[in-house]
């Protein structure tokens, strides 16, 4: 049976370079991956306690006692406090504008006739409040599908033995972002998982977006270990977010193989994505000779984060994603998952790991690209001292 891939669209990219994760034997890795679904009982619970309440400070007392304690509820303070003024009194007010409680002046529609965010917002919170049984129904299928189990044993697959995964998954009612992460902790909005024709929620592609995090993860740890003394990482960040997402990319949500099933699906997002993979994979040697001229850049500091997540991460899934994981199928295909491996070690590999697949893939007729032996080396050798 083929699979389908539903790809969580990732806010924070780098973040193994923006801090050192607690490194902890691998014995107790199995305890360190929990997935929490308390926001979402609550919410569901104060959702059903405001259908035929209308006094709006005691809807307002339930949400802040019950629900905006929880540790979910409190993942999404912090992922949006990042881009903006945001609080517990302001995600009530945001919530209350979706499901028509409070005026807004908010429009629903585009001019175009498509909603906009915030008529998604009020059609996802609408749907909730009208079909309580539903959100509970979904809930139990996650907790009955023994999701941490299944995305960790995919997530380990694709890493060192050595690698420890840390992380905390929040199953969270929002409305806005599908999905976030905040360091190690990971939010997932049950209004906006994946579903399929039937309407049942798609549970493998559910397994592939938490594995895609606890990837992250385990490269994270990987890092620290094996590259602990390099400095000035933000010199290569570029080929960081290659190996970073371009790994999980390939290996647990196989796009490039299921754009077919993205482009025929029913939800706008995944024909969106579908779409803007196609444009970039049909770019491709433009993006292989783009990034080797960035990597140089970035290596010399006349670029960093801002300009690389304009070029690179943008959009669903920018060309990183799309680059990195093209450069993991060739590695896969002439070298083999252990070399693949080795890169999530040390991501300064990269690239000389790549050409060694990349000229063993010429000798069997393939015309791939080959980054210059210099710039190879200069990041192989890379310390971040000068």
């Amino acid at each position: 049976m083929k699979k389908r891939s539903w790809v969580v669209v990732s806010l924070i990219i780098l973040f193994f370079i923006q801090g050192q994760s607690q490194i902890k034997n691998n014995d107790t890795v199995e305890q360190t991956v929990t997935i929490d679904y308390q926001m979402a009982e609550k919410a569901i619970e104060w959702l059903e306690f405001i259908k035929d309440e209308h006094d709006l400070e005691k809807i307002k007392k339930y949400f802040m006692t019950e629900v905006a304690p929880t540790e979910g509820c409190q993942s999404i303070i912090k992922h949006w406090q990042r881009f903006r003024n945001w609080n517990e009194d302001i995600f009530f007010n945001f919530t209350m504008e979706a499901l028509n409680r409070i005026p807004t002046d908010k429009s629903l529609k585009n001019e175009d006739g498509s909603l906009t965010s915030f008529g998604l917002r009020q059609s996802l919170w609408l749907q909730a409040l009208n079909n309580t049984e539903r959100l509970r129904a979904d809930l139990k299928r996650l907790k009955e599908a023994r999701l941490r189990e299944a995305a960790l044993d995919l997530a380990r697959k694709y890493l060192p033995e050595e690698a420890d995964i840390s992380n905390r998954f929040y199953v969270v009612l929002f409305g806005a972002s599908s999905a976030f992460s905040v360091g190690e902790e990971n939010g997932y909005d049950l209004l906006q998982l994946p579903k399929g024709p039937d309407g049942q929620l798609d549970l493998q592609n559910i397994v592939e977006t938490f594995a895609h995090e606890m990837h992250h993860s385990g490269f994270l740890n990987c890092t620290d270990q094996h590259m602990s003394e390099v400095k000035n990482k933000e010199r290569i960040m570029l080929p960081g977010i290659l190996a970073a997402e371009g790994m999980p990319t390939h290996f647990i949500n196989r796009v490039k193989e299921n754009l077919h099933l993205l482009k025929s699906s029913p939800n706008e997002i995944s024909r969106q994505l579908a779409s803007q993979w196609e444009e970039n994979l049909s770019r491709l040697p433009e993006l292989y000779q783009e990034a080797e001229k960035d990597i140089e850049l970035n290596m010399k500091g006349e670029i960093g984060q801002k300009e690389i997540f304009e070029k690179w991460v943008s959009g669903l899934q920018g060309a990183a994603y799309v680059l990195g994981s093209d450069m993991f199928s060739v590695i896969e295909r002439y070298l083999g998952l252990e070399e693949a491996k080795n890169v999530a070690r040390d991501y300064r590999l990269l690239l000389s790991v790549y050409n060694a697949a990349a000229e063993k893939a010429r000798a069997a007729g393939e015309n791939l690209f080959m980054f210059d032996k210099e710039q190879v080396r200069e990041l192989e050798t890379f310390t971040g001292d000068d």
